[in-house]
């Protein structure tokens, strides 16, 4: 429309004024539907910044300042102005006000990434910009003087003058550096890249774990980036602080680095727990409480010292001579100087640890290596990081094969309980176990144990196996040898008992033949040899209690029942003898496995040993208790008790303190016991009597225990 017809503008002409045309019949409206387009766009853009946040909000920022700029400077100037003029003077003004939405637009997308680009400004390219910039000054002065110049210098003249004004401008900066590298070196002074030496030290104080690497690279970093005189580093032991490392660049200096910090300056330090300048304290006035740390600081010509923290406490301190170029220490080297410290802080203190824990660690491993258990270690995803010695003999395997493998690669009797513990946290000991390797089935017991860390957390397992394939042997031989001991004393006793009554009868046997008329001696004979013949058979029937208690079927019953028969059955006697009984079985049930009737016959054979060892009037205590895992019967009576030195015996068949006892009842008594993996116990009571102590494991409860 404005190129082929007359309805925006038309008659276009120069004049002295400028650029002059008549606007056509729809001007207005074209230069209003511009104007209204323009202000929605802008209200768009607006409205879209207002509710983004962040990058977003940046980008949009500086995008719509570049369009508002720029519009409205070309809408005026174009638009607006000739609309009301009449006349096209500034428009020439109106594509100038495009370089500020590139240049805000190309800002946007160098700092803020606008349109996910990423401009990269080679350091070269910006050294040539900063260079020609260096130029604008000489450039505004040679156009204030350029009208002089050109009238009094030839065109030739004129651009060698140029020329050389332009190389003496881009030369100052290269030489000034020049010469103030030249002269820093001379007068010992730097100019360290802070950013350069503490990303390097970091990289050295996060990855080194080596006190004697650490440390005498720190005091390198320190007197690097200072030029000082000398370094030192001290670390606090005890309530001295010991020279550890030390850097000494000037042989000619003062500065000295004795073994041990002066107490002055480390109670100074541990005190403030801030960087101690000389200069500082000597310009303030020393005070009373740092007279004396100053006067130390003079002596050993330390110009700076400065603490090296863990958890807020001091663990030693980095002392810094003066600089050789007798320059003071300015806040940026304090800054510089006291992010080392803290960094180097922290690294020694890990480097500390790191060496008790290696230290340890290989008391651990001799300690471990030399023990005959096998021990065997897992982390948390069950890798095997421990296996000494004794574990290779018990289990065919060695270290180096095992070490990082998972558990799983032991066998079951180790694995098992191992991933047990680590899964549940809890310790477990499984007494006897069979652990198969080097072609034979060992015996072991086998103890488990979680590791944990301060706060609780489960990080691994220990298992502690020990063969006790020696310990059984030993069991076998010790039974084998009280079985000996057992046959001698009950074949002594059978003879004693027996050989009693075998005297009767064979001397009345002899007698038989001369008075085989006499029938007042036959009566005696019959008699006499019917009494000895029953006291064998006895005898017998006992023997056979006795070799028969392992063979009898066990059930869980309720140990209360047993108990309560055996008393029942001896209550006659016990009010004959007038005998006070105290039962106290508890009101609940507590299941064993055993045999009725060889239960009853135990208490039977206790309470009727506690009737006999009694006198008239006295009295019987029979009580029922249970821990988590057993039943503990006790029998308590009024009676003279046993002898101490007999306490060992009195379970030996055939062994009795009493006239006219056969020395079974109590090993019946004790082979009861034995048979239900119970444990009778005898002791005399402080007030008098003796007590006997029974202990059943405990077992599951039925619903309807057999009794026999």
């Amino acid at each position: 429309m404005s190129g082929f017809t007359s309805l925006l503008f038309y008659d276009v002409s120069m004049t002295e004024q400028g650029l002059a045309r008549k606007p056509g019949s729809l001007y207005v409206p074209f230069a209003l539907y511009f104007v209204i387009t323009f202000g929605g766009a802008i209200a768009l853009l607006i409205s879209k910044w207002w509710h983004v946040q962040g990058l977003a909000r940046a980008q949009l920022q500086f995008l719509g300042s570049g369009v508002i700029i720029s519009g409205a400077g070309a809408i005026s100037a174009n638009l607006l102005l000739p609309l009301a003029t009449g006349r096209s003077t500034y428009a020439w003004l109106g594509p100038s006000f495009g370089v500020v939405l590139v240049a805000l637009v190309a800002h946007a997308i160098i700092r803020h990434r606008l349109m996910d680009l990423r401009l990269v400004i080679h350091h070269g390219l910006a050294y040539a910009l900063a260079m020609l910039l260096s130029l604008a000054p000489v450039a505004v002065l040679l156009a204030f003087f350029w009208p002089r110049l050109s009238s009094h210098l030839r065109r030739g003249e004129l651009l060698i003058f140029l020329a050389a004004i332009a190389l003496v401008s881009l030369l100052v900066p290269l030489t000034k550096d020049l010469a103030e590298r030249v002269l820093d070196r001379y007068v010992y002074r730097t100019h360290a890249n802070y950013q350069r030496i503490v990303r390097e030290a970091s990289q050295v104080l996060t990855g080194v774990l080596e006190l004697k690497v650490l440390l005498p690279f720190l005091s390198r970093t320190v007197a690097a980036s200072t030029e000082a005189e000398g370094v030192g580093i001290y670390l606090q032991a005890g309530p001295d602080f010991v020279k550890a490392s030390a850097e000494r660049r000037h042989p000619e200096g003062r500065f000295e680095s004795p073994e041990r910090a002066p107490a002055s300056v480390a109670e100074l330090l541990v005190e403030t727990r801030q960087p101690l300048l000389a200069e500082e304290i000597a310009r303030e006035g020393p005070s009373d409480g740092t007279r004396l740390g100053w006067q130390d600081l003079t002596r050993l010509n330390w110009s700076l010292v400065l603490p090296l923290l863990s958890k807020n406490a001091v663990i030693g301190a980095i002392v810094v001579g003066p600089k050789r170029s007798g320059d003071p220490f300015y806040p940026q080297d304090l800054d510089l100087l006291m992010t080392l410290a803290n960094q180097a802080g922290i690294a020694i203190k890990n480097a500390q640890l790191y060496a008790q824990v290696v230290l340890v660690n290989e008391y651990i491993q001799n300690i471990v290596a030399t023990i005959e258990s096998g021990v065997v270690a897992i982390d948390p995803a069950g890798r095997i990081t421990l296996f000494n010695r004794a574990a290779e003999q018990l289990t065919g395997h060695s270290s180096a094969e095992m070490t990082l493998q998972h558990v799983s690669a032991l066998p079951a009797s180790l694995s098992e309980p191992l991933l047990t513990t680590l899964d549940d946290g809890l310790g477990r000991t499984e007494p006897d176990v069979d652990l198969p390797g080097a072609g034979v089935t060992r015996p072991v017991i086998c103890t488990t144990s979680p590791l944990r860390d301060p706060a609780g957390s489960v990080l691994g397992a220990v298992a502690v196996f020990s063969d006790l394939t020696p310990l059984k042997e030993l069991e076998i031989e010790r039974r084998r040898a009280e079985r000996l001991a057992y046959f001698e004393v009950l074949a002594s006793g059978i003879a004693h008992e027996i050989k009693n009554p075998l005297v009767a009868v064979k001397t009345f046997a002899q007698l038989v033949p001369r008075r085989q008329g006499d029938e007042r001696f036959l009566d005696n004979f019959s008699r006499i040899v019917t009494r000895e013949i029953a006291r064998m058979e006895r005898l017998v029937d006992r023997l056979r209690t006795l070799s028969r208690l392992s063979e009898r079927p066990r059930h869980s019953l309720d140990l209360r029942t047993p108990i309560s028969e055996a008393l029942e059955f001896l209550q006659a006697a016990f009010d004959e003898k007038r005998i006070a009984v105290t039962v106290d079985l508890g009101d609940a049930p507590r299941f064993v496995a055993g045999d009725h009737g060889e239960l009853e016959q135990l208490f039977l054979n206790l309470t009727l040993n506690a009737h006999e060892a009694m006198a008239p009037g006295g009295a019987l205590e029979v009580r029922l208790a249970a821990t988590e895992s057993a039943a503990i019967v006790t029998v308590a009576d009024t009676g003279a008790g046993v002898p101490p030195e007999l306490l060992e015996r009195i379970f030996d068949p055939f062994f009795t303190t009493k006239q006219r006892g056969s020395g079974l009842g109590l090993a019946i008594c004790a082979g009861i016991a034995d048979a239900h993996r119970a444990k009778l116990r005898v002791a005399n009571r402080t007030g008098g009597g003796a007590i006997f102590t029974v202990e059943f494991p405990l077992t599951a409860p039925v619903t309807a225990p057999v009794q026999a």
